[in-house]
């Protein structure tokens, strides 16, 4: 009589605990992606398999890297700037009269739009010029020495407005390049715009504006130096390889409180002997002590050490550049935003290629034109039938830039006689179905099979690798 009701109880309880172990079970959520992209293919532990051996090959060294970078400065077409042999004496008065005639010049001939507003560009431009006239410096004077204490926009007008040709422009057109946290930023001018103060002045890359309140001045050249310059073998300095993180929150010191830090910002390690007991309330077991340059109430730079979690994405020194390490840098990316300049605290496609490289010790310029012509191999593609560049790429190591106008990528990989690229995307279409070109505006892998609008693919308008590795 009880056997029944026994089993039944038996029964319920089985699908109780079956149903228990489903939900305990990690919901897998696929991410979307491009038709011919698998879900295995967005890991760089994939391509690094394919790859085998290869991957961990050493494909320079620190003083193939330093020699590399003192020749980019040098050369021309890259657009760089070498800080340490800009901060001669130079007339202040010629100088801001050259930017307020160059900001009139370089004036869109567009409609333009400030925060979202149609403006008579006439008028706007006319202001800043005269505000950069009327509150600039003069005199003989020399150039000043400040790194950057947060991540900041390098732009080409002094404003922090928001520029662009509608009113629904998703790029900041004012937006040049930005600054990481401790990157030097050699100042030659001021403006005072609305009550705001900027800066004009050289980053390795770009010259710009700056909100006065994100750089701070070191008291001397040596100073200035000692705050950022590195050796490429050295291991008294830590560099950011994640894509970026925080650091903790903290009331008792609150100008690094959350600051942003992002993938190549480098950072010098206190001296063990000089590493206090204890650190704005805390002690220093399981974090890295640097130095972090902050800005006092006159603007001046301060070194401050400073926790940063043992946890966190960083190395000790540089890492060693492999393929496999490019190739896993460029992925830490996967699905970020796309941020014209720097916008949105994230990356463009040259920003990606300079920031994974920066990982190593070695220096890319800003824009795609200026990376094809760093002192390395570039080999052009652009008189190859398809064929033949399918098979010019299949050839090249992964982590290699590619390059077509005005977009770069990282290689990653031939599958299936299909070359695979990642890089931080606007927009393109799906390498298979109808030609519907989507806004993606995300780091993404792709195969060079994905179209353009005009029903081309990438494949078709790549025309350039470049091997920083070697030499022509």
């Amino acid at each position: 009589m009880h056997g029944q009701p026994m089993r039944k109880m038996a029964l319920a309880m089985s699908l109780v605990f079956t149903l228990l172990a489903v939900l305990s079970e990690p919901l897998q959520v696929m991410a979307g992606m491009e038709s011919t992209v698998t879900p295995q293919m967005c890991s760089a532990a994939y391509w690094n398999a394919l790859f085998g051996e290869g991957a961990s090959v050493n494909l320079m060294s620190a003083a193939q890297i330093g020699r590399y970078n003192a020749a980019a400065l040098a050369a021309a077409g890259c657009n760089m700037n070498d800080l340490t042999a800009m901060d001669q004496k130079f007339d202040a008065a010629d100088k801001k009269e050259k930017l307020a005639e160059s900001l009139l010049a370089e004036m869109p001939d567009k409609d333009v739009y400030v925060n979202g507003i149609r403006i008579e560009r006439e008028v706007y431009y006319a202001y800043l010029a005269e505000c950069i006239r009327t509150s600039g410096w003069e005199g003989e004077i020399k150039p000043f020495y400040a790194v950057a204490v947060s991540q900041t926009q390098i732009r080409s007008i002094p404003t922090l407005d928001y520029v662009g040709y509608s009113a629904a422009d998703t790029d900041d057109e004012a937006v040049l390049s930005s600054l990481r946290v401790n990157e030097p930023f050699l100042v030659k001018q001021c403006a005072v715009v609305n009550g705001y103060l900027y800066y004009w002045g050289y980053s390795s890359n770009v010259s710009g504006w700056v909100d006065a309140m994100d750089i701070a001045f070191c008291g001397s050249r040596a100073e200035w130096l000692d705050m950022w310059q590195v050796e490429p073998e050295a291991k008294d300095f830590v560099v950011v390889t994640g894509n970026y993180f925080h650091l903790s929150q903290s009331y008792y010191a609150p100008a690094v409180s959350d600051l942003l830090l992002t993938m190549g910002t480098t950072l010098k390690l206190v001296p063990e002997k000089e590493i206090p007991a204890n650190i704005a309330g805390r002690g220093t077991w399981n974090n890295h002590v640097v130095y972090i340059p902050v800005r006092d109430e006159n603007g001046h730079c301060i070194k401050q050490p400073v926790l940063i979690a043992q946890n966190k994405d960083l190395s000790i020194g540089y890492l060693p550049m492999t393929s496999g390490n490019i190739v896993a840098q460029s992925f830490k990316y996967l699905g970020d935003t796309y941020g014209w300049g720097g916008m949105l605290d994230s990356v463009d496609c040259s920003a990606l290629v300079r920031n994974v490289y920066k990982c190593f010790g070695l220096e890319m310029p800003r824009n795609t034109n200026w990376q094809k012509c760093v002192p390395a191999t570039c080999v052009s593609l652009e008189q190859m039938s398809d064929e033949e560049r399918m098979a010019a790429i299949a050839g090249c190591i992964p982590g290699t830039p590619l390059y077509m106008s005005g977009h770069t990528m990282i290689y990653l990989g031939t599958v299936n006689g299909v070359n695979y690229v990642i890089s931080a995307m606007g927009s393109a279409a799906d390498s298979t179905g109808e030609l519907v070109v989507q806004t993606q505006n995300t780091v993404a892998v792709t195969p060079l099979t994905v179209r353009r609008r005009n029903g081309t693919t990438w494949l078709d308008n790549i025309n350039a690798c470049v091997t920083p590795w070697t030499t022509p």
